[in-house]
């Protein structure tokens, strides 16, 4: 004999009145302060130490530095320093002309010199393998302390390395005749009295303030 079981009455169905009261209502903001916060921005200028100094000449150049010791042979060889715009830079008031070139993306300092008027030192002399090259010796002061470098510096035509080579024959013709004139001598002194005023120069140390090193 089967015995009734009396069935379970069923959950209720959630009234849509309810549904609408748990919903998260967003309210719309429409006030507020929206204005931009305003910036000043001051324009810096970057010393460079070429803020007293004119271009007498300025070209895109190679530099090639001499590496002594090195190479297949163990005699040395040329090394790339750096690639970027080469000058020559008379001071405003000593009247003196330095050289100088910097890499073209870091602004690093490669090459920093007086063209000095002393025997053994700045004497272009025409590199073997090219008309473009021309080399000279001098005591360098890119690193901040002097050193005896070998240059070599490549121009893009021969035209341009003649006229670098003209430029640097009359930038050593303008510190020997800055030289005597700080000595208190006329520009006729005699050229191997003046030479030997140069020796100073030849140990000289260019401006450097605001030169980047890194």
């Amino acid at each position: 004999m089967s015995t009734a079981v009396d069935a379970q009455p069923a959950a209720p169905a959630p009234h849509a009145e309810h549904d609408d009261d748990d919903k998260l209502v967003e309210e719309e903001v429409v006030h507020g302060d929206w204005a931009t916060p305003q910036v000043e921005v001051h324009e810096v200028e970057a010393a460079t130490g070429e803020e007293e100094e004119d271009a007498i000449w300025k070209q895109r150049a190679k530099l090639f530095r001499w590496s002594p010791g090195t190479g297949d042979d163990g005699k040395g060889e040329w090394k790339e320093r750096g690639l970027g715009e080469a000058k020559l830079l008379q001071h405003k008031t000593t009247k003196k002309v330095r050289f100088l070139l910097r890499q073209e993306k870091t602004l690093k300092v490669v090459a920093n010199h007086y063209v000095t008027d002393h025997e053994g030192y700045c004497n272009l002399v025409p590199n073997s393998g090219s008309d473009k090259i021309f080399c000279w010796t001098v005591p360098d002061f890119a690193e901040n302390e002097l050193v005896t470098e070998q240059f070599g510096l490549k121009l893009g035509t021969t035209e341009k390395a003649n006229e670098f080579k003209d430029m640097f024959l009359k930038a050593k013709e303008i510190n020997r005749e800055a030289i005597a004139a700080a000595k208190g001598e006329g520009a006729d002194t005699d050229k191997t009295e003046a030479a030997e005023d140069t020796k100073d120069a030849a140990a000289d140390k260019p401006d450097t303030n605001g030169d980047k090193k890194e």
